[in-house]
Order: structure tokens, then C-alpha cells, then sequence
């Protein structure tokens, strides 16, 4: 009999599920520890990112009890499912995870709609996997199409491999003047190529899609599908059962080993299965607090340069010698003398914590700004709280929180609610520096 999925939210006290044994497996790790084969972890591999690998836990222990922190997915082992949602998700009237979902879209941007209504959580997952499959695609892409050696078959006049005994006496006797012969050559078009085809085939027909206006991902796409002209939909089982069986080892295409296995699981109509042994955890994973600073970056990039550490890009020296070390502020404009920093986690009516406010006056002495605020999501209300001027030097912190909609009747009520937001996302910031 299959168990219902267990339905978490991300940075809440789940001490009363301890005895789950996903939870007991996975207690205290970091993603460093899942950074294997059953999981697929977005945005990137945690061997590209020492931010993900250090302080991302999926489930820690803290004064005797259970938290959730910063990830949202879903976490499979045998019959136990454990599916964590944002913390804004409501369990009384929605069927998906619409701030998730609008995140996805707005970073990603694309418009992404589902053909067929499916209410369960089954469905749901499996279009977060959809959702993600333009980010994996355009990352691979960007080494050029996937070609491998492969073994080819001809019969004709120009011998350049291994003569075919048995087909030379099947089709050349009598002798006409061809030979049968196999050799390996390089080929665009490969099971890596055919199972990407097959996806996005699939999609077609189960998504209305749209890449907004993403020129790169539209281009090759048609370069796909002009190198895949042995793609038949009959032959996906073939193409899925070897892909499953031959994962990309190649150091070159490494990005492709990722959109190799959410094709996989694109393609399979069952429940969502990272591993072929399910007595092992696997599954999808997602690190909301990236996702929200890059949502973030869709508001602010006008007005604020963004710092990117995972791309080492607008980051600022510490010390007057350049060697030195290098910081990144999330957001910050030199004119103005401000400094924001995203934060995914709690605030509320809380005072922002130690190592957050040590940050930020870091940033703020450094960059010679006048203000330092930190920025974050609130299910409650739309602020900006001025919490006093800093002794020493100076300069003012404070702090902005961000509604998020929650009682809404569908996704299009929520859309139309956070836009309402979005508008307002310099309430307040420009009163506290005087503009």
C-alpha cells in the first residue's frame, strides 16, 4: 500500500516527524552529503558552489529540536515521501507551491502552463522537474550540442572501417560492387541527444511552453532537432533503458550528466525515482535562498549592482592590496551609499541576528555607504523598520520585509498579489536614504 507523501515547510520546528526515517537518515547533513547520483540539486552541483555545501542542511537538530532550513523538494526512500514545500505554501487551498512556482518563472523566465489539470502532490513534483528542465538545458548547451562516438552501418563503394562478413553475404552476393562494413565515428546524434529530443517532445505535448525571449535556448533547440533526425517516439523506451544504463562520464560535457538525469525522470510515468535501488534516499532538492536573491535581482538590477559569488562577478576587496579577499554584497549602489543583502530566513518582529548585522556593517564600512539593510520575504506585511545608527564611523541599519500573498484562490490571484508587492519593493529603502 503507498503512504501518503509527508508535507514539510522550509524553516519550521518539525521536531514531531523525528521518528520519520528520511529525517533520521539525513539529520545534520549537509548537501555536500547528497551531492551523489540519486539527487538532482538546483541551481548547481555542490562541487561548483562552496556556498551549498557548507551551511545548507536539509534537516538540523538545534536545542533539542527538529528544523527545516533553507531547501524545498522532494525526498523519496522505498514507500516514505517527504515533500517540503516554502513556508508560504497554504496546506488549506493550494494545490502547488505558487511562490516556488512564480520564483521559478520570473529567474528562469519562461511561462510554463500545463495542459491537463492534476491535483496531487505526484503531478505537482513532476512539473517542478519540467520547471527545471530550460535551466539544465541552456547549462549544457552552452558547451555546444553532445556528440559521442558511435557505431555506424553502411553498405556502399567508399570502405572505411571493419569489413561486415555476414552482411556483405546477406546483401552483396551476388557482388555489385558495395561492401557492408561498421565503423565508430563522432555523432551529434546519440542517446544523450535522442533522450533530450524525447523530452522536450514531451513537453510539447503536456505544456504550453514558452521561453519568453531566451534567442540562445530557442536556437539550439532547432540545432536539436535538426541533428536528431533518427528520433521516433517508438524507440524511447530503447533510448530511456540505455541512458539509464550509460550516465555521461565525459569531463567535457559534464553539464550534460544533470539534464541526463531530469530527462530521465521526465520521461518516466511513474512517481519521481532517483535511483534504481529505492532502499536508497534520492530525490530533487532546491535552494530557495538562492532562488530568492536571484528573484530579488529581477526587481533591483536597475537601480543595484548584484554581486554573484558562485560567479565571482562585482565582488569588492576587503583590503586596499587587490590579492586580498574578496566579499560579495547581494545588492549595492555606490552613488546612493547603500548596501542590501537578501536574507530567505525568518524575521518578523525578530532583531536581525549577529552574524547577519556583522555582514552587513562589513559591507557598509567597506563600500563607504551610509545605510545597510537586509531584505527578506514576510507572509504578513510590507515594511521597512530603521533599526538605529551604528556608533564608531556611523551609517544607519535596517531592515525591509517583502509580502508574500497568502490568502489567494489560485495561482493567477497570487501572481496578481505579489506583483502588487513588487510594486512597492522601494517602499520605504528610499525614505531611509532621503531620495
Amino acid at each position: 500500500m503507498t503512504k501518503l507523501p509527508i508535507i514539510l515547510k522550509d524553516n519550521s520546528d518539525i521536531t514531531e516527524n523525528k521518528e520519520h526515517p528520511i529525517i533520521m537518515e539525513l539529520l545534520n547533513k549537509n548537501l555536500s552529503y547528497l551531492d551523489k547520483e540519486n539527487f538532482i540539486i538546483f541551481p548547481t552541483s555542490v562541487k561548483e558552489s562552496e556556498d551549498l555545501g557548507e551551511n545548507n542542511f536539509i534537516f538540523e537538530s538545534k536545542n533539542d529540536k527538529i528544523y527545516t532550513c533553507n531547501i524545498a523538494g522532494i525526498i523519496k526512500k522505498e514507500n516514505d515521501e517527504i515533500q517540503i514545500k516554502t513556508r508560504f505554501f497554504n496546506n488549506n487551498n493550494q494545490t502547488i507551491d505558487y511562490f516556488l512556482q512564480y520564483m521559478l518563472k520570473k529567474v528562469l523566465n519562461y511561462n510554463i502552463t500545463k495542459n491537463t489539470t492534476q491535483s496531487d502532490n505526484t503531478g505537482t513534483y513532476h512539473d517542478l522537474l519540467v520547471y527545471l528542465f530550460p535551466f539544465y538545458l541552456k547549462r549544457a548547451m552552452k558547451k555546444g550540442l553532445y556528440k559521442e562516438y558511435i557505431n555506424k552501418r553502411y553498405n556502399d563503394f567508399n570502405v572505411k572501417g571493419s569489413i561486415d562478413v555476414i552482411q556483405n553475404i546477406n546483401k552483396n552476393i551476388p557482388f555489385s560492387g558495395k561492401i557492408a562494413y561498421k565503423v565508430r565515428e563522432f555523432s551529434y546524434d546519440n542517446k544523450i541527444t535522442q533522450i533530450i529530443r524525447h523530452t522536450l517532445e514531451k513537453i510539447k505535448r503536456e505544456y504550453n511552453f514558452e521561453f519568453l525571449d531566451d534567442k540562445f535556448l530557442k536556437e539550439n533547440i532547432y540545432i536539436l532537432q535538426q541533428n536528431t533526425k533518427s528520433y521516433s517516439k517508438f524507440h524511447l523506451d530503447n533510448i530511456l533503458q540505455d541512458n539509464i544504463k550509460n550516465p555521461v562520464r565525459h569531463g567535457y560535457f559534464s553539464e550534460y550528466f544533470p539534464l541526463q538525469k531530469l530527462c530521465i525522470q521526465i520521461l518516466k510515468s511513474k512517481k519521481v525515482e532517483f535511483a534504481e535501488d529505492s532502499s536508497e534516499v534520492h530525490g530533487i532538492l532546491i535552494d530557495v535562498a538562492w532562488l530568492w536573491e536571484k528573484y530579488l535581482n529581477t526587481l533591483l538590477n536597475e537601480k543595484f549592482e548584484h554581486s554573484d559569488n558562485r560567479k565571482r562577478e562585482n565582488g569588492i576587496y576587503l583590503f586596499n592590496n587587490p590579492s586580498k579577499k574578496i566579499v560579495y554584497p547581494d545588492f549595492y549602489n555606490k552613488d546612493k551609499k547603500i548596501v542590501l543583502d537578501a536574507k530567505y530566513k525568518k524575521l518578523g518582529n525578530n532583531s536581525i541576528g549577529r552574524e547577519d548585522l556583522y555582514q552587513i556593517i562589513t559591507y557598509l564600512h567597506v563600500l563607504k555607504a551610509e545605510k545597510a539593510g537586509i531584505i527578506y520575504p514576510d507572509a504578513e506585511k510590507m515594511e521597512c523598520n530603521n533599526m538605529g545608527k551604528l556608533g564608531g564611523y556611523g551609517g544607519e541599519i535596517f531592515k525591509k520585509s517583502f509580502k508574500i500573498p497568502q490568502d489567494v484562490s489560485s495561482y493567477s490571484e497570487f501572481a496578481d498579489e505579489i506583483k502588487l508587492s513588487e510594486d512597492k519593493i522601494f517602499d520605504g529603502i528610499w525614505e531611509i536614504i532621503n531620495i
